[in-house]
This record gives C-alpha cells, sequence and structure tokens, in this order.
C-alpha cells in the first residue's frame, strides 16, 4: 500500500508570493497528490549522496564522518555560544512564516484551519553578501482561504497495468547490473543506501520496451514507478509543450519510490526503440523494509554474543543495535594493527580474520566473534593485528559513538548493576525514582586490591552503610561474641559477588553502629554509599517518616484529579497532612454535612454509609472526601470507623487552597467535572458546527443535566467502510481513549448509530498555536520555552506508552481557555512495536528515517521538535521553506544545510535546534538512552521552570480572548498504517467498541 499525500503539495509559500495554499499532510493512504520530478538529473543526487549520513540500520557515520558532517546532518557537539553568523557555516536568512501547501490529516474535534494568511515575508534566498537587517516588526496578520484537498483512494495501480503492455524479460548482464547500481547511488532517494540494499534494488528492477511515440508517465495520473534509462531518448512534455530531453543511464520519476503523487510530467519514447528499467514503490518500500528488518535482528543477535553487554537492558541494547557501523574489508585488508588506538568494538558478521602478535599466527576468528571489547572501556593501544582473510563483514560501534548513544559505557554498566540490586532490597522502598536516580549517581566508585579490609566497625567505615559490588568478590564477617570466653570474635556471614549489595539495616536503622568486617577476596570495585548521602537524598534521617511520604505519594500520584500537580505542589499537600486516630464507631464524616476535609487512610479500616446502610469499607491507603477540597458541597455518605483504632492522614481544605490556586485549581475543578459527568447521547443538545472534513462534521455541543459543553466529531460510516478505513478509526479510538494527560486532547466516550460514529471530547476554545505564533511574530525565549516545554511533555507521555505521534506541527496543537497546549488530531498516530515503515505526516516536518523508507522509531517525533522551535524562533521552516514541490523538500530534508537568520543570536537556542534536526537519529538530542532528560537539561532551558509549567504556574505567552473555532476544516484522508498487519474478524463488527 502506497504513502498519500494531497494536492497543492507545495512548500509554505509568502504572502509576496500571491500564492493561496493550504496546509498538507502525508497520511498512510494514497491519493493523488503533489508534482513528481519526472527530470531529475543525477548531480543533485550525486551531491545529495556525499551529503547525506542519514543511514539507517545498513550502515552508519562513523565518528570521523560525524565530525566532518555539515550542520543540519549530525551538528556539532559544542557547548552553547560557540556558533554564530560567522562560525560554523551559518549564512543568514531572512524571517518568513507561510502556510502549508495540501492537506491535513483526519482532525480531532477542534483541528480547525483559521482561514487566513499569515503576513511574514518569503526569505530572499539570494542574500547579498552584507544582508539586510531583519523585520522591524514582528510580522503577523490574516491568512489566505486554504484550498481544500480532495480524498481520493490509491489509483496508481493505473499505470502499473498501462506498463504491463511494455513489460519484456531481460536477464541483467554485468552492464546492466553495472548501470542500474551507479543510477541509484547517485539518485536522492537511494543515496543512504548500503551495497546490498542497492543489490537487492537492482534485482528487483523490471525491464521495459518502448517504441516511438509511446507514453511512459502521462501528467496528471498517479505515479507507482522511478525508471532508469537503459537505451533510447525519452522527451519530457509539461503541458504537452517539449522541455527536456533525456538518454542512456538518467533516472526519472523518484518522487513516486516515496509516496502516491501526480506525475508533474509527460515522458514520450523519442526514439525508434527504447527500454527501461523499472520498480514500482510498493516493491521497493517492501524491499527495504524487510532487508531493515533483518540486518536489524541480525546484528542484535550478534550484540547479544558479546558478554560485557549482558548487563545492558534491553532498551540500551536496541539503541547499540541502531548505532552499528556495517564495514567491508577485502582478503589480506587489515582491521586493526598491533600498537594502534583502541576505540573501536568489531563483531565478525561473516567471512574470518586471523589474529596475530609479533607477526606469529594466534587463532582464527570467524562469524559471531568480537574483538575490542576493551577498547570500549579503556584507552588501551591493541594488542594483536587482526586481518580478514577472506571478504569479511564486520559490524562496529566507536567509543565517542557509544558514548553519545548511550553514555559512558563502564558508568552504564554499574548504573545497571546498582539498580537491579536495590529492587531486590528493602532499601528500593524507601526511595521515590528521581530519588534513585539521585542516589546512584552520588555513589563513591573505589577499587581494592586482593585481601584488603575495607570496612571494620563504626570507627573505620568513615561513613558507610551501603555498599554494591560492581567486580569481584569480598567476604562479610559478623562480630559476635563467644560465650564460652566472653571475646568479640569475627564470623563469616556471607560472601558477595558481583550485583550484591550489603548494608541494608543501616539505611534502614540510621542510627545502629557498624559492626560487620568486610575484606576483598581478590581485586573489587565497589560502589559506596555514606550516611550522609543516604541522608540528603531521603531528605532526613527519619526513615518512618521518608515512608510515610512516599506513601503519600504514591497514593496521590494514582488518583485521576491530583495525577498531574506539580512535584511543588505535591510535596507541599503532603506536607499539609495531620495523622489523625479515630476509635471503632466514631464518625469520621457524616452524609448531608459540608464537606471540608480529605482523607487517606495510613491504617485500619472504615466503612462507607448511606441512609444508615453500609455500602462497602475501605482499608490501608484507600482515600475518600476529595471532592471536597474543590466543591462546597454537602458530603453524599457518612464514613465511620471499622476498626479498633483507623489512622487518617487528613488536610483540610482551607490548607489545600493556600497550596493549589489559580489556573491550577480551575483545571482541578475541570477535571472532576469531566470525570463525574456520565454523559449519555440523548442529552446532548447541538449548539453550533465548529467544523467540517472528509468523514463528517465537529459540533459544539451542551449536556443538558450539567449545562458542559464537548465537542463532537460526527464520522460518516458510510465514507469509512467506503475508504476502508475501519481498522484505522479503532486504533484512533483505542489510542485517544488510553491518553490522559494535560496537554493532550482528552476523549470523554464515543457513540455510534446507523450512520455516524461519534468523538465525545472535551472543548478547547483557544484556537490553534499555528495562529497564536502569528499574532505573536517571532517568539522570545521565554515563549519559545513555554510551548515547546510543552509539546515535549506531551510527546514523552505518549512514548512512554510507545506510542508515535507522527504529525507534530503548531496546526495540530489547540490552546485552552487559559492557553495552555492541548495537542490534538490522532490520525497518523501509532502505538509501535519496533520499528514502522509507513511514510506519513506532514513533508517539512518529516524526519529523515521516515523519507527514507528503512525504518523509524518514537525518535522521529524528536527531529519535529526542531523544526517546532526553528519555526517558533526565525520564522520560516528550516528545510524546504521555498521548496516548489515536494520532492524538493525531501531532497532539502535530506541534504539541504541548517541556515539560522542573522537576527537569531541566542546561541543555546541554535545549539538546541542543532541538535534536533540531527539527521543521525541515533545521535539526535532526545533519542539516546537518557531520552528527553538531555532536553530538559540543554541549556536553552537552563532558566525554565519545568516543575512550574507542569504546575500551571507560568503565564502563557498568548491568554486567548474569547473563543475561537473554525468552521470550515480542510478535507483530509487517513488510511490503514501499512505496518499494520491487524485483521478485522467481523467486517460487520469493526465498530463495536464505540
Amino acid at each position: 500500500m502506497g504513502a498519500c499525500i494531497s494536492k497543492n503539495s507545495s512548500a509554505r509559500v509568502s504572502r509576496s508570493s500571491a500564492l493561496s495554499a493550504s496546509k498538507q499532510t502525508v497520511a498512510a493512504s494514497a491519493p493523488p497528490g503533489a508534482a513528481g520530478d519526472e527530470t531529475s538529473a543525477t548531480g543533485a543526487a550525486e551531491e545529495a549522496s556525499r551529503n547525506s549520513l542519514a543511514r539507517v540500520d545498513g550502515t552508519r557515520a562513523s565518528a570521523a564522518e560525524l565530525e566532518r558532517a555539515p550542520d543540519g546532518v549530525c551538528p556539532d557537539r559544542e557547548e552553547p555560544g560557540t556558533a554564530n553568523a560567522e562560525q560554523g557555516g551559518v549564512t543568514e536568512k531572512k524571517d518568513t512564516r507561510e502556510t502549508l501547501a495540501g492537506m491535513n490529516s483526519p482532525k480531532t474535534l477542534e483541528a480547525e484551519a483559521q482561514e487566513d494568511d499569515p503576513k511574514r515575508e518569503a526569505p530572499n534566498q539570494d542574500v547579498p553578501s552584507e544582508a539586510p537587517e531583519g523585520p522591524k516588526e514582528k510580522p503577523g496578520g490574516d491568512r489566505k482561504p486554504a484550498q481544500k484537498a480532495i480524498l481520493k483512494q490509491d489509483d496508481s495501480h493505473t499505470e502499473e497495468e498501462k506498463l504491463n503492455a511494455h513489460l519484456a524479460y531481460r536477464e541483467k548482464t554485468p552492464a546492466d547490473f553495472a548501470l542500474i547500481q551507479d543510477s541509484l547511488k547517485a539518485n536522492l532517494v537511494c543515496s543512504s543506501l548500503n551495497e546490498g540494499e542497492i543489490d537487492a534494488l537492482a534485482v528487483a528492477m523490471q525491464f521495459f520496451t518502448f517504441k516511438k511515440g509511446d507514453v511512459v508517465t502521462k501528467q496528471g495520473e498517479p505515479g507507482s514507478y522511478f525508471f532508469i534509462i537503459h537505451s533510447g531518448t525519452f522527451d519530457v512534455l509539461v503541458n504537452d509543450k517539449r522541455v527536456n530531453a533525456m538518454d542512456k543511464g538518467k533516472a526519472f520519476g523518484e518522487i513516486a519510490l516515496i509516496h502516491n503523487t501526480e506525475r508533474s510530467a509527460t515522458v514520450v519514447a523519442s526514439s525508434t526503440e527504447g527500454a527501461l528499467w523499472g520498480v514500482q514503490r510498493h516493491t521497493f518500500r517492501e524491499t527495504l523494509k524487510q532487508l531493515s528488518s533483518r540486518n536489524f535482528a541480525e546484528n542484535r543477535q550478534f550484540l547479544a554474543s558479546v558478554k560485557f553487554f549482558e548487563m545492558l537492558t534491553e532498551a540500551q541494547k536496541n539503541v547499540i543495535t541502531n548505532a552499528l557501523v556495517v564495514e567491508n574489508f577485502k582478503p589480506g585488508q587489515p582491521i586493526v594493527k598491533e600498537g594502534d588506538a583502541g576505540d573501536v568494538l568489531y563483531i565478525l558478521k561473516s567471512g574470518k580474520a586471523k589474529v596475530s602478535i609479533g607477526g606469529r599466527e594466534i587463532r582464527m576468528l570467524r562469524k559471531g566473534d568480537y574483538f575490542g571489547e576493551r577498547a570500549l572501556l579503556y584507552k588501551e593501544p591493541r594488542s594483536a593485528t587482526i586481518t580478514a582473510e577472506e571478504f569479511t563483514v564486520c559490524v562496529s560501534i566507536g567509543r565517542e559513538l557509544l558514548d553519545r548513544v548511550l553514555g559512558n559505557l563502564q558508568h552504564v554498566l554499574f548504573r545497571n548493576i546498582m539498580v537491579e540490586a536495590l529492587q531486590q532490597s528493602k532499601v528500593y522502598e524507601l526511595f521515590q525514582g528521581d530519588q534513585l536516580s539521585k542516589l546512584i549517581e552520588a555513589a563513591v566508585v573505589k577499587d581494592y586490591g586482593a585481601d584488603y579490609v575495607i570496612l571494620d566497625k563504626e570507627n573505620k567505615t568513615k561513613g558507610i552503610r551501603f555498599f554494591f559490588v560492581l567486580e569481584g568478590e569480598l567476604s562479610v564477617y559478623a562480630y559476635t561474641q563467644n560465650p564460652a570466653t566472653k571475646e568479640e570474635e569475627r564470623k563469616l556471614a556471607a560472601t558477595l559477588k558481583r550485583g550484591q549489595a550489603f548494608g541494608e539495616e543501616y539505611v534502614l536503622n540510621p542510627t545502629r553502629p557498624f559492626n560487620h568486617y568486610v575484606k576483598s577476596v581478590g581485586p573489587c570495585k565497589l560502589a559506596l554509599f555514606t550516611s550522609s548521602v543516604l541522608t540528603a537524598t531521603l531528605g532526613g534521617e527519619d526513615i518512618d517518616e521518608t515512608l510515610d511520604f512516599n506513601n503519600k505519594r504514591a497514593i496521590i500520584r494514582k488518583m485521576y484529579i491530583f495525577r498531574y500537580l506539580s512535584d511543588h505542589q505535591m510535596t507541599m499537600l503532603i506536607k499539609a497532612f495531620k495523622t489523625v486516630r479515630y476509635m471503632s464507631g466514631e464518625y469520621i464524616i457524616k452524609e448531608g454535612e459540608r464537606g471540608t476535609r480529605f482523607f487517606i487512610i495510613k491504617a485500619g479500616e472504615v466503612a462507607i454509609l448511606k441512609n444508615n446502610k453500609r455500602l462497602r469499607t475501605l482499608g490501608r491507603h484507600d482515600y475518600f472526601g476529595e471532592r471536597a477540597l474543590l466543591y462546597d458541597k454537602p458530603r453524599t455518605a457518612s464514613v465511620c470507623a471499622n476498626s479498633a483504632g483507623v489512622d487518617l492522614w487528613v488536610v483540610d481544605k482551607s490548607v489545600f487552597n493556600e497550596i493549589i490556586k489559580g489556573p491550577m485549581l480551575a483545571h482541578l475543578e475541570e477535571r472532576i467535572r469531566m470525570q463525574d459527568t456520565k454523559v449519555e447521547f440523548q442529552d446532548l443538545q447541538v449548539v453550533r458546527v465548529v467544523g467540517r472534513g472528509t468523514f463528517g462534521t465537529v459540533k459544539l455541543v451542551r449536556h443538558v443535566p450539567t449545562d458542559i459543553r464537548y465537542a463532537l466529531k460526527c464520522v460518516s460510516r458510510r465514507s469509512v467502510i467506503a475508504l476502508s478505513q475501519q481498522q484505522h478509526i479503532r486504533l484512533e479510538r483505542e489510542i485517544m481513549a488510553e491518553n490522559d494527560h494535560p496537554f493532550i486532547i482528552r476523549l470523554v466516550r464515543t457513540f455510534r448509530d446507523k450512520e455516524f460514529l461519534y468523538f465525545l471530547t472535551e472543548l478547547v476554545t483557544g484556537g490553534e498555536l499555528y495562529d497564536a505564533i502569528r499574532k505573536l511574530g517571532l517568539l522570545a525565549r521565554s515563549q519559545a520555552q513555554f510551548y515547546l516545554a510543552s509539546i515535549v511533555l506531551a510527546i514523552e507521555y505518549l512514548h512512554e506508552r510507545n506510542i508515535a505521534y507522527r504529525d507534530l506541527k503548531p496546526e495540530n496543537i489547540l490552546l485552552d481557555s487559559q492557553g495552555y497546549v492541548k495537542l490534538i488530531d490522532f490520525g497518523c498516530a501509532k502505538k509501535m512495536q519496533g520499528r514502522a515503515y509507513t511514510l506519513v505526516g506532514t513533508p517539512h516536518y518529516m524526519a529523515p528515517e521516515v523519507i527514507l523508507g528503512k525504518g523509524y522509531t518514537l525518535t522521529a517525533d524528536t527531529w519535529a521538535f526542531g523544526v517546532c522551535l526553528y519555526e517558533f524562533m526565525c520564522g520560516p521552516l528550516p528545510f524546504g521553506n521555498d521548496a516548489e514541490d515536494q520532492l524538493e523538500i525531501f531532497r532539502d530534508i535530506l541534504t539541504g544545510k541548517l541556515v539560522f537568520p542573522h537576527y537569531v543570536t541566542d546561541q543555546d537556542a541554535i545549539n538546541l535546534m542543532k541538535r534536533l534536526l540531527c539527521r543521525l537519529p541515533e545521535v539526535r538530542i532526545g533519542c539516546s538512552i537518557n531520552g528527553y532528560k538531555d532536553i530538559k537539561e540543554h541549556a536553552f532551558f537552563g532558566d525554565f521552570d519545568w516543575d512550574k509549567l507542569a504546575g500551571r504556574g507560568l503565564p502563557p505567552p498568548l491568554a486567548p480572548k474569547g473563543e475561537t473555532y473554525a468552521e470550515d476544516t480542510e478535507q483530509s484522508s487517513f488510511e490503514l498504517d501499512e505496518d499494520d498487519t491487524i485483521v478485522l474478524e467481523d467486517e460487520y463488527d469493526w465498530d463495536k467498541d464505540f
């Protein structure tokens, strides 16, 4: 199944161009789309091949290549503040914001398209040597009406049917293979492929013959084939006018390999006889998918053979597998030489290699063997020369690249040991997740020789209370008193090996004197924790108090209402709790009285009574009365102590209101209203239409019993069935129902009848972020921080649940009534299981790995962070801003240089954009094993309070005035993801969950 793209898929165009445009989204279906490039020559593609380092799975950039990579390919890792308009090849670029061309994927309820064009000037690409000043005023303004995209099903098979008449058999000669391989290597779309992938595609090429006047492709018709001219000449016609001629070795139609699109030109055979090699899009992408999947699986298996990687987690092993580089060695070629500096680990994938020391052969390495592991841990010279005996393929990873994607390997291995040991210990219960991280980071790692006395009673411990064995073995002796002699003696208590911990009793009882003797058996390495480190991490010496605090926190974090309080708000709330005891039969609250307190059961049991009738009982760590903190309403039931003594943690409403106030209090009240309301379809009253799309309309509705307003998306069942979207709709509903985050649109419930499916969501009234940033003009650092951080938190939430969003852009983000963001439109989202291969999203925001078709993961969303930040602070889009067709956009994303306008001087922002817009996903910031921690701790966010953002304590850059809706959202398309293989058992029961 081919990917799809909408009509009018030119780049964003400026006000000065006087071109109307519409938004555009590539979705996983196949309507006719943007113009393909039928006349592309190989010169630009050769340049693309030289520049593109975005290699996926087959080959990866080496450390040296990382250093040579131009801006936008893999940014340098310089400290913020080192890049400017005169350094690092950064050139000047005028400001602009333009509309997207094409169309959106299906909108969730409030994804309206505002019909006004931004008043931002397009950048002049012919920048003079002395660039003009930036805009004196922040541009903004009206936006022209968007052109509607017309949804059509994939009819590109018609090209295949026509070509079948020209299909001929030809056994490929070596010269044929050379011609095909050279053309593929020089082509933009294929420039990142490795030798094996090029060879596989060459084998898949079909042979077609044509006579003079035969039409190969026709302008305006959907295309699905890429061609290489084998012989003869072919004319290129645009609007029936000859514009070019092509001969042997020239390639055309490569945009068809990326997605289904209308041909931009007609190609006709102009010689008496001509022949083409051709490959269809599905064959091309399926070949790459199979090869990529197989390579990943093989490399993952080879990695498992490296013993010192055993302590890595599955996620860490996958990160390393993605970063492995494929290297080929000819017979007799040295792989490493004795005495050379070592910084790369090699695993033999095929072939064999000879190991020799001082010219003397020691042994032979074969498939699955590895060497150089110590090079990753220590800077040791090579101890032997290793030479390929026959053609040998290795996968390798260097220490520098490994540090970037995983961190210091030794540190990671030790951290994993400590985490695993902690999880088996009672000490683990004392710490929350962030505290555990801080504790492990605070460990002191120390080496000891053989038979070394490490600890001996309190006076020789130097404050050490707890330790892990990272390497080696040691003996622990307990001091006891001999009953006969009354003398103190040592008795062996335990022998500890790698991964084991000791000192649990001294952590749980901080005042207890250390009374053990610890001695190494052989050389060993320990991670040590002192009492001061433990106290600082726990926040105090009172273990019972710490356990109480953590228990309260765990309980409150599970509560729907309070789940998203900031850490500061949570801490203040927990500290406000007091302990109160009730005796058996004593009433805690009474039905009908005004509620002013919230309770958590610390110990004991209570009974819930209504009209003096017992409904149920609650026990330890259950809670009740939370609504009294938000509403001034009578209690709906009584609660009395049901055991001899009941200990409760209690917080009063007056104290709560001092801690939680303003926007967060309003947000909590809205959350509890949404939870309490039981909405039935017959209780909804239509107020007005707020959006229209391909599958139906979006209506603002009022719940009559409560007067709460919602948005109701009405999806035509007939349209869904006609376009085979049943599975897609089910998956979209499943993802939306799973989400519960303050920065993501909330699905309340769904309905169905004979004609429609209905999505009922919260109503978001502040308009699109797309329009907000045009009102604000170029964003200041604090404004960009606010919006990007909010987006990061929303996407991080999805990624934690293994959901890839895949269409991140300002148009898919709404603002609520307070000005905080709401991520909407899950038409392109996918629950990831391994890699995805479908081309999906909006071209300007697509990551290189999505375009290349060799598989991608959650990292694709992180690239879009960089595009959004660039748009926020620079104005135009970083790649393809002035492109007139889809191929130009993709070419710029894959090979274009990242440049910054002269008026952007925030070096921290420039550095973050460069690291987000890195074409190597494994090196892109936020994509290493540290995840979004690296983004949050980047210098750009150095003065930003993430906790205040979560607690709604930061003022939004734009506070909406009134309510903003769109009467007419653009039409859009979507289809079952190519990667989804679920088959509906009953086609008539596909909507049973609605």
